[in-house]
């Protein structure tokens, strides 16, 4: 692959930009439109924010910051790109726990996870130490650092949804000895 030839060619790639400039700035209306009629909350708004100010920013990229961007170290882009996704991750969990939509004990487990993230991307050293001890790359390194926290964060939330089905069957089963109780009191009447 030669990636010269996507260098000098997205100077003059017009319509593929245009394509994309215009899709950012419909999801930017859309969502304008749609927070205008108080349709959506603050986390998703501030993602589909993000996601067409990213389009229309990439469609505005010089040619320049994009050779910028490619000629700099794999591992640098890597790490630049986990931290903005751990903050992004515990900025995202921290509003919803502000706004009581994230319960506590949830949210700690985001926490984590977007902190462990976060210190790897910060002292890269950390994933190399891993990195040496399993002997794999830095890429498998760090998706097995996050695929880690996140099963541990669904493996969390298996353990909560059979605690809350538990509960309610009992629920469901006070209920029901309930009713018959009222039955039985309304009959005797």
């Amino acid at each position: 692959m030669d990636i010269n030839a996507y260098l000098t060619g997205w100077h003059d790639a017009l319509m593929p930009r245009i394509a994309i400039g215009l899709f950012g700035l419909l999801i930017v209306a859309l969502l304008i439109r749609t927070i205008a009629a108080k349709k959506i909350s603050l986390v998703p708004s501030l993602l589909w924010m993000l996601a067409g100010a990213a389009l229309i920013l990439f469609a505005l990229f010089p040619q320049q910051l994009i050779r910028t961007v490619i000629s700099t170290e794999y591992v640098v882009r890597m790490r630049v790109m986990m931290g903005f996704v751990s903050l992004l991750v515990l900025l995202i969990t921290l509003e919803s726990t502000r706004r009581a939509r994230l319960q506590e004990r949830y949210a700690l487990l985001w926490v984590a996870t977007a902190l462990v993230i976060l210190i790897c991307a910060f002292f890269p050293n950390v994933v190399n130490l891993l990195r040496l001890l399993m002997g794999m790359n830095y890429t498998a390194a760090v998706v097995s650092v996050a695929f880690t926290f996140l099963t541990l964060v669904l493996f969390h939330f298996s353990i909560s949804m059979s605690i809350s089905q538990s509960k309610q069957s009992r629920i469901a089963q006070q209920l029901a000895l309930l009713e018959a109780r009222v039955r039985e009191l309304e009959q005797k009447r």
